[in-house]
């Protein structure tokens, strides 16, 4: 069963704007974004090829996700429905426009940058926002702030946001997902550079995932035995211990299980920058996840690969953030 649209913006965590006058490109931006690992595009509707657009990449890419952005009104929610598209983007918390698509059932994304806009979205049901312009607005530092009085809000930040400085954003679990005309440069799209987009998005990806090594699992046969071997790494290297339900961190580098868990030698944990977004994107690429451990209010915390390297298990776990 498809997923809706809202979920897949936070599992890609990459949301790409086309903005073209000729919708025989539409197509293929949207191929070659996909084939980087984004099937998801954002059509503004700044041109009349925008509709068009959007109904060439439902028709040709049906596996893909496309919606319609800079939508001001009622009028042009329907024509975007129409047309094909599956969610909506608009530049500002307009209530008939928010009320409408609520009525049709479909995902919209409007744009706040204030608490007086953020607390309009939020009387309307509303906890998604797009955070446009980003960089002028103040930020990653502006959404931080922000989301104090407002903590179930989550943004799309875009204007401004590109490859070389895109991380801070990737990594903040206020982030739902990345925007912006960055993935699809007007230099490529004029040139018909395809493979550039493909490559431009799986950098993006990359970056959005933030893979790096998290910690070592060293499977012990007690809990005193567990103990001990945190206090080694302790007394060695002041890697402070700390106990779990499961286990005893030293540091944040190695966990010493309290029991032998999977792995003949223990496990290996992979940090990213969230989780449910790199399931997506291994998934896709056929990897396949034997357990997951969730925290009391359901949300995974750590998912096991199926497969085994050197005689450890591999998971995935938070960065921290």
């Amino acid at each position: 069963m498809k997923i809706n649209a809202m979920e897949m913006i936070e599992k890609v965590g990459l949301l790409p704007l086309v903005n073209v006058s000729d919708s025989s490109k539409a197509v293929p931006i949207a191929k070659a974004l996909a084939d980087g690992g984004i099937p998801i595009v954002e059509v503004a509707l700044r041109d009349k090829a925008a509709l068009e657009s959007i109904a060439n990449i439902r028709k040709e890419l049906p596996e893909l996700f496309v919606g319609a952005g800079t939508v001001k009104s009622p009028e042009q929610v329907a024509a975007s429905l129409e047309a094909g598209a599956e969610f909506i983007v608009s530049p500002g918390v307009n209530p008939s426009t928010v009320k409408y698509c609520q009525e049709r059932g479909v995902a919209i994304v409007p744009g706040a940058v204030t608490a007086s806009e953020l607390e309009l979205g939020a009387s309307l049901g509303l906890e998604v926002f797009k955070f446009f312009p980003a960089e002028i607005s103040g930020g990653l530092p502006a959404i931080k702030a922000l989301r104090g009085p407002f903590g179930n809000v989550r943004f799309v930040p875009t204007g401004g946001v590109s490859l070389s400085n895109m991380k801070p954003y990737a990594e903040d679990p206020a982030v739902l997902a990345i925007g912006g005309s960055f993935l699809t440069p007007k230099e490529a799209v004029d040139s018909s550079d395809w493979t550039a987009i493909t490559k431009i998005a799986k950098r993006a990806v990359e970056v959005s995932l933030g893979f790096a090594m998290g910690h070592v699992g060293i499977n012990c046969n007690s809990l005193d035995e567990a103990s001990a071997t945190a206090g080694w790494f302790n007394e060695r290297f002041g890697l402070k211990p700390r106990e779990i339900d499961i286990s005893f961190f030293a540091g944040s580098a190695v966990e010493a299980m309290k029991k032998p868990s999977f792995g003949e030698r223990g496990h290996i944990g992979i940090a990213c920058n969230s989780i449910a977004r790199a399931l997506y994107h291994l998934e896709q690429k056929g990897m396949k996840f034997r357990f997951f451990k969730k925290n009391p209010e359901g949300k995974i915390i750590a998912a096991y690969l199926e497969e085994e390297v050197g005689g450890f298990a591999v998971h995935l776990c938070g960065n921290g953030k």
